[in-house]
């Protein structure tokens, strides 16, 4: 060890990368927002069409499961799990969502949320990675890639091309792609996802795919799992969560999938070593009630939950048709896309909204310069505040 100076100035300095992201992260400013509101307007009713929670009770058969493994290891101890996640878990994801495509259970990896997993993947890529992602965009991908000091290129997702990021003329190696998408509402094609393939193959990229929404997806034209398409096991990481689709926003798990056929083969390796260091596993109950999920019973509860949400997002859709507005998505996915009139900036018609109609949405420029003039719309409502907030829509409407 070589010798300390003693006159060296040593001390602890911060990530400058960290200081220099701008403002507060945009979700805590809006419960920053809707809190005001409720405070300076104690009776009335806020419509929260804002933050993508879900809002229905847990499906009783979950429930049923995490109660039934807690009350397990009364009588068992379960410690530390695998980081990885408990076997019977990665099978039955396998068996009902990969095995068709030639995956195995080794390439799933349980975590505690898509949000950490999404953030952590570019911890396996060097510094000199130059990361693409779509403006607007999750602003978890951007945070977490500026905090690491990676370089951002952005793929602007603009009206004229359907709201569709695509492959860009400049270097890129890491992309990253949410589908159905989060903030538009938009989902990415046979054809669209082809294209990226192809693209990634050519340029020797990976891409990661958010593909949490899933569960939302009708149209035949919109593949369920990149993996049905040709190419994708050597490209593409996608990412899926039991959030949106079974209400585990407050018990968290979520799942990963890197197949050891990608182009750069120790990924898989190195994403398992990762997890091994920096994480210690998602709780038995909770891996036991995601395991819930996949029976005959936890499917039929989970799909009248999914069936709510694009119920109400169809009310939505049609107070906006009915009003003679602007919008995008709300088909495949639980997000609409709502373009301000007048040339309101994003965070004027939220304001607009709020005040007036006690309605809670997501500034579009919250997500990047390219939602600028749109906010969104959460279809994780029920059926009877969608129309509550249909109602208030039409009526705001019409004075503007």
């Amino acid at each position: 060890m070589p010798p300390i100076e003693e006159n060296f100035p040593y001390m602890a300095t911060p990530n400058p990368h960290l200081q220099s992201l701008k403002g507060t992260y945009l979700f805590p400013l809006i419960r920053q927002k809707l809190a005001e509101q409720r405070k300076a307007s104690p009776d009335a009713e806020v419509l929260n069409l804002g933050v993508g929670d879900i809002s229905l009770p847990l499906a009783p058969t979950i429930a049923h499961a995490i109660c039934t493994a807690t009350q397990e290891m009364t009588i068992t101890p379960r410690g530390y799990g695998p980081s990885e996640g408990y076997p019977f878990l990665r099978e039955a994801i396998c068996s009902h969502e990969y095995a068709q495509y030639g995956l195995t259970p080794e390439e799933i990896f349980v975590s505690d949320g898509t949000n950490s997993d999404s953030s952590s993947i570019q911890e396996l890529f060097s510094n000199e990675t130059i990361v693409a992602m779509p403006d607007p965009t999750y602003p978890a991908y951007l945070d977490a890639n500026r905090i690491a000091g990676k370089k951002i290129l952005f793929l602007p997702c603009i009206k004229e091309e359907g709201f569709v990021p695509r492959p860009p003329k400049e270097r890129a190696d890491l992309v990253y792609l949410c589908t159905p998408s989060n903030p538009i509402g938009v989902a990415l094609t046979v054809e669209d996802l082809q294209q990226w393939i192809d693209w990634a193959k050519e340029h020797s990229a990976i891409l990661i795919i958010d593909n949490v929404y899933n569960a939302f997806i009708t149209s035949d034209e919109i593949p369920d799992s990149i993996y049905s398409l040709d190419g994708a096991k050597e490209v593409a990481i996608e990412m899926r969560s039991f959030s949106k689709t079974a209400g585990f926003t407050g018990l968290r798990c979520s799942y990963t999938v890197v197949p050891k056929s990608l182009h750069i083969p120790e990924l898989h390796s190195m994403w398992f070593r990762r997890m091994s260091a920096k994480f210690n596993g998602v709780p038995y109950p909770i891996q036991k009630g995601a395991l819930a999920c996949f029976s005959e019973q936890g499917q039929e509860e989970i799909q009248k939950q999914i069936a709510t949400y694009t119920s109400s997002a169809k009310i939505l859709r049609q107070a906006l048709t009915r009003s003679g507005h602007t919008f995008y998505g709300g088909l495949n996915s639980p997000y609409i896309w709502w373009a301000t009139p007048d040339g309101m900036s994003s965070w004027e018609f939220f304001d607009i909204l709020l005040e007036r109609e006690q309605i809670i949405a997501i500034p579009g420029s919250g997500f990047g310069s390219c939602g600028e003039g749109y906010i969104r719309l959460s279809s994780f409502i029920s059926e009877k505040i969608a129309q509550k907030a249909g109602q208030r829509i039409e009526a705001l409407c019409a004075t503007l």
